[in-house]
């Protein structure tokens, strides 16, 4: 009996998750109500909230489980790419930043969620923002391996690109950058104080 209520819950979740992801696609988060989450999915409001909390806590969910689908597809490229490591860095960082691009909203909470402790939301944060340094890592070590980046510790040349990443990521989307093309340069440039 159990296992039945929670595959139906797991089901209940899945819908959110697809009409959410569906209705955030169309629209941007502000446009986008609950209610709206609720009748496509076809359940009751108070449902969508005993599962994600708010519309925020749904779409952090969702922006997390994209973002780490992009470096996922990132990690598996580097495996076959015969690029350097500061080409394929570049390329990787190119493509992480393009998503915060297409989703401004998720930016915003993404560096919310930085600051959270507990729960699913902070957890999910932290297996995402792992990711993201262990492809960096690989690539500033295949870099090294390739002389295409100089010497250092390949932990901290992760973490200072994944820093150069959200700093131009918050640029490009406030404006400070007018295009792709000088946030990309703004990218050679932070990349080249370091790596």
């Amino acid at each position: 009996m159990l296992q039945g209520k929670q595959k139906r819950a797991q089901e209940t979740r899945q819908r959110i998750l697809v009409a959410a992801t569906n209705l955030f696609n169309e629209g941007n988060f502000n446009a986008v109500s609950t209610e709206s989450i609720a009748e496509q999915a076809n359940v009751s409001k108070g449902t969508l909230f005993a599962h994600f909390g708010d519309k925020l806590g749904l779409f952090a969910e969702i922006g997390l489980k994209e973002l780490k689908t992009c470096v996922d597809r990132c990690q598996e490229a580097a495996k076959s790419s015969p690029l350097n490591g500061r080409d394929l860095l570049n390329q990787s960082l190119m493509e992480i930043l393009e998503y915060f691009e297409n989703q401004p909203e998720f930016l915003r909470i993404f560096i919310d969620v930085a600051g959270w402790e507990k729960g699913t939301r902070a957890e999910n944060f932290v297996n995402v923002a792992i990711s993201i340094d262990t492809l960096f890592q690989s690539i500033v070590e295949r870099g090294q391996q390739d002389k295409s980046i100089r010497p250092i510790d390949p932990k901290l040349g992760a973490v200072s690109v994944r820093a150069f990443m959200i700093h131009v990521a918050i640029g490009r989307v406030c404006g400070e950058y007018k295009d792709t093309q000088e946030q990309h340069a703004e990218v050679q440039k932070l990349l080249s104080l370091v790596l």
